[in-house]
């Protein structure tokens, strides 16, 4: 099956209102249905779906699509990803040419190894005395066990190793997952008599483990993870991102703390937005992974000198994503596990409220030396690409110097970064969403959005719309694109939104779902609507020829202008009165 085919046998099998429904609580509101957004936290329902059109939008954060556009946010997954999802749900089967055969095959049986190797761990703490007892010490109750699917690796050498090859798998396929060594003359198992905590992915798929060594010895490491696969990326990996992903979406920021236990306690505590990089400091990768989820960051941190140079690193990393961060500097010796077994929610609540913003660490940090602190920000500030983010620091700094004299030194440190071989992103790149969404709006006249919303809900009329604007001034890009493309039809074909749906970018996809859901006009007034808009963008474009033609001094031409101008605004009159009669 083609790829267009494979997205059209998908999307004639999947409702997207019963899709949503499964994730939104949806009530019929008129030809839509309403509900909470999925994507932002809101108390008023903006979340819109038509199952007519089969697409969904929310008026609140601008998120809108199709069913695969939907899959890939909530899920936070790539198109290839949510059509392998969606295919599935569906019962279309995919080709093995819509993927690299080779590569898929060795990532979907590691994938399955994982599984196996999840199921034996999970059985394993059953009867592992040791390994409860030391759950039953941390305080970790039966449930959190079950939510975060705990296991044990147990103390002979290769007891996985066993199973993996009972159940089938070569000792190539195990060698690839990570989960045996095989050097030397005995290969064993890469966990042994430890606390196993699994990784999941965002589809709630086991990737990789961690372990939690129960041995008294003290010539092996506390903790392990799973050495890098197919199908793990330590440096892009989150622990329970997969469980705090919706909660993360609801509070509008991620809990970043260092440890499983720290996860596993705050979540049992009701924390339930906190996450934990993997065995290693906070990267670029992780935070990439997190701001598609929300853009806030509020970092705890150990205040020893670890703790601090870590937190440095780490709001330095914030700014370059252009993620809002917010630093918690915990007493020295303690971290979030134990701080809650101590004291409880309540006050780690109130402890978290206390978060520093990065310019107060700064300064704070400093001590005395307060000049040295904002100097030390500036250089971390320097980094930072979003205009926004960079303002609200200086305005915040500006109580300790002169917000020229800031702004000329972050420009004096953007040139040296840049000297030095720093990447800066041009300034006209968008960012951000808002930013992208924002550019795309702020081109798009209103008499262009009505057309677009006529023609998103009355495609049949898509070519009569087309004709009347050739050789009109169409300033938005997506809307000039989408017309060349209804032209290219014959006479008796009608344009499919889903057409030009399926080629857009998310942010493209977003604009066309809300025109569609709400075109902002009388439908049963179409044409009328479509001559006012036409008329009124040729106005427009005179406008322009007029400025022109003033700027040269060309007074025959301007009067011309003039009078074919006058002519187009007489006809908007005509309208006007024609439609007010009926």
């Amino acid at each position: 099956m083609k790829p267009d085919g494979l997205i059209d046998e998908i999307k004639s099998r999947i409702d997207i209102h019963e899709l949503i429904s499964e994730y939104v609580d949806l009530k019929r509101a008129g030809q839509n249905y309403k509900g909470l957004c999925p994507f932002h936290s809101e108390k008023t329902p903006s979340f819109m779906v038509n199952p007519s059109r089969q697409i969904f939008h929310c008026f609140g954060c601008n998120k809108g699509g199709d069913i695969f556009s939907f899959i890939m946010n909530h899920e936070n997954m790539s198109f290839g990803e949510a059509i392998s999802f969606l295919a599935n749900k569906a019962g279309v089967s995919i080709e093995s040419s819509h993927a690299n055969s080779a590569s898929k095959g060795i990532k979907e049986t590691v994938l399955s190894i994982h599984e196996e190797a999840l199921t034996f761990y999970r059985q394993n703490l059953r009867d592992a005395k040791s390994a409860l007892a030391y759950l039953t010490e941390r305080e970790i109750s039966s449930e959190i066990i079950e939510q975060f699917s705990l296991g044990y690796a147990r103390g002979d050498s290769n007891s996985l190793l066993k199973r993996l090859k009972s159940a089938g798998y070569s000792e190539v396929n195990i060698r690839a997952s990570g989960l045996a060594y095989f050097g030397g003359d005995s290969p064993h198992d890469f966990f042994r008599d430890r606390l196993i905590f699994p990784i999941f992915d965002l589809r709630g798929k086991p990737v990789a483990f961690g372990g939690r060594s129960l041995s008294s010895s003290k010539h092996i490491p506390k903790y392990l993870n799973s050495p890098e696969s197919p199908i793990f990326k330590k440096s892009e990996s989150c622990y329970a991102l997969n469980l705090a992903k919706n909660h993360i979406v609801k509070k509008g920021y991620t809990i970043v703390v260092e440890g499983y236990f720290d996860v596993i306690v705050c979540h049992q505590f009701g924390f339930l937005n906190t996450i934990a990089p993997l065995g290693t400091a906070l990267t670029s990768g992780h935070l990439r992974k997190l701001r598609k989820i929300a853009d806030k960051v509020l970092l705890t941190f150990d205040a020893d000198t670890a703790g601090l140079a870590a937190a440095r690193r780490a709001v330095e990393l914030a700014y370059s994503e252009g993620m809002l961060s917010k630093i918690v500097m915990l007493s020295e010796g303690e971290d979030p596990d134990t701080f809650l077994r101590k004291y409880g929610a309540g006050d780690f609540r109130k402890f978290l409220a206390k978060a520093l913003s990065p310019v107060q660490f700064f300064i704070l940090r400093a001590g005395k030396s307060r000049i040295d602190g904002v100097r030390q920000f500036l250089a971390i500030l320097s980094s930072c690409q979003d205009g926004l983010l960079r303002d609200d620091a200086l305005r915040e700094l500006a109580d300790l110097a002169s917000e020229k004299v800031l702004r000329a030194e972050l420009a004096n440190l953007a040139r040296k970064r840049l000297s030095v071989g720093h990447q800066v992103p041009s300034a006209a790149q968008p960012q951000t969403f808002e930013k992208y969404q924002g550019a795309y709006a702020a081109h798009m006249s209103k008499e262009e959005e009505i057309l677009l919303g006529i023609l998103l809900n009355m495609p049949r009329i898509g070519k009569h719309i087309a004709e009347r604007i050739k050789g009109l001034d169409i300033e938005h890009p997506l809307v000039r694109r989408i017309f060349e493309t209804v032209m290219t039809y014959d006479s008796d074909e009608y344009f499919s939104p889903d057409v030009i749906m399926a080629s857009c970018s998310p942010e493209e996809q977003a604009l066309l779902s809300r025109v569609s859901i709400d075109p902002g006009i009388d439908m049963d007034e179409v044409m009328h609507n479509i001559e006012g808009c036409v008329n009124k963008i040729a106005v427009r474009q005179i406008d322009k020829k007029i400025i022109a033609a003033r700027t040269i001094g060309d007074e025959k031409l301007l009067s011309s202008l003039h009078a074919e101008k006058k002519g187009l605004l007489q006809k908007n009159v005509e309208l006007f009165k024609s439609k007010k009669s009926k």
